[in-house]
């Protein structure tokens, strides 16, 4: 699944768990100037629209959402519009905590057929708060693994954050499978209660030409091996 949050979840669970309360909902909305995603691009200029509710379950907290990639720029045509229903669950153990979700992911007008993937995340309660996320597509038999870490830090009313990525993607057409490591840091601004602007800038690398996706005259598509994202990002919390 595709989230602007994205790059938040390697720091995200523990505060979640400690600050939970019995249900609230959430909106994002963000502009990345390339989307950028388990080491390929899947957009140009692209506004992505992220909304949901979660529950203190007790044990668990538990969330739905419903996520909406939209291609803007002059290159949209390139790219496929997205939109991505999920339910999960994220609860903390002793140095740990789990997220896992099943996302109905959906391309409306689009060639692409809709599909079903399933996927975890563990982040330890460590310096640097190391994690290993996992998906797998059951439809497209699409798998993958990465693992993350780096350091967040608090100033004033900022929270900025690194993290290092590696990780690869089998695909279950049959096409070559790729690796890919990236690195990626940010400043989070809380604007007042339950409001907060986020400004990010990741670069990625693979062994596959799967960045920098353009079309030729004669409508072959090309890549680069690398690629580089800046995002802005407006959330709201209540």
């Amino acid at each position: 699944m595709r989230a602007i949050i994205s790059a938040a979840t390697a720091f995200s669970c523990f505060p979640l768990m400690a600050e939970a309360q019995d249900t609230s909902f959430f909106f994002d909305v963000a502009l990345s100037s390339a989307l950028l995603d388990r080491g390929e691009q899947i957009g140009g200029q692209t506004a992505e629209f992220y909304a949901g509710a979660e529950v203190d379950a007790g044990s668990a907290l538990l969330y739905t959402t419903v996520y909406r990639l939209l291609p803007v720029g002059s290159d949209r045509n390139d790219f496929d519009n997205e939109t991505d229903y999920t339910i999960g669950a994220i609860w903390e153990g002793p140095g740990y905590a789990a997220d896992v979700s099943a996302n109905w992911l959906t391309y409306p007008g689009e060639e692409a057929k809709e599909s079903l993937e399933l996927a975890a995340t563990i982040t330890l309660d460590l310096v640097f708060e190391p994690g290993v996320a996992v998906f797998r597509d059951v439809h497209t038999d699409d798998w993958g693994l990465e693992a993350y870490a780096g350091p967040r830090w608090e100033r004033d009313a900022w929270t900025y954050y690194a993290l290092g990525r590696i990780g690869f993607v089998n695909l279950g057409d049959g096409s070559a499978s790729r690796s890919y490591g990236g690195f990626e840091t940010g400043a989070i601004r809380a604007l007042s209660d339950g409001v907060a602007v986020g400004f990010i800038f990741r670069s990625d690398a693979a062994d596959e030409d799967s960045y920098d996706v353009g079309t030729t005259a004669d409508g072959v598509a090309t890549g680069n091996s690398t690629g580089t994202s800046l995002v802005l990002s407006l959330s709201y919390a209540h």
